[in-house]
């Protein structure tokens, strides 16, 4: 029987296929029983904010995503009911930028804008639910 002996490289990608294989199932596994069990409802906003805050709510657990671009001394600030303000982004004149957050059902995320800002406000949320920004 002959015996090769494995190079540096050949250890390397054994073990670099194996880890996208492990992470490829765990992402598959984590997945699979959402897929199943419910679909998603997707609501944006933008790209011109005429407002100066959304209020973002959902009668099931949600997400916000937001990618804003700033004019000037541009900020947002971010408030979730009975929690305060919990983020105030300074935004980097032309410059895109983005941030998510999460609210629990009947949370109100409120998102207020100082100065010039566009962009687009997404939230997701299970496809049952009374969601909306306004």
């Amino acid at each position: 029987m002959d015996w090769k002996i494995l190079t540096r490289a050949d250890i390397v990608l054994v073990a670099s296929s194996t880890i996208i294989i492990l992470v490829a199932i765990s992402i598959a596994a984590t997945l699979e029983p959402q897929v199943e069990t419910s679909g998603y409802k997707i609501i944006t906003v933008g790209p011109v904010w005429e407002e100066d805050s959304w209020i973002c709510t959902s009668n099931a657990d949600f997400m916000i995503f937001g990618t804003l671009r700033g004019v000037g001394n541009s900020q947002i600030s971010i408030n979730i009911s009975d929690k305060g303000t919990q983020s105030l982004y300074s935004l980097v004149p032309g410059e895109l930028e983005t941030f998510s957050i999460g609210g629990q059902a009947d949370d109100q995320i409120i998102i207020t804008r100082t100065g010039t800002v566009t962009g687009f406000i997404t939230l997701q949320t299970s496809s049952d639910a009374k969601a909306g920004c306004i």
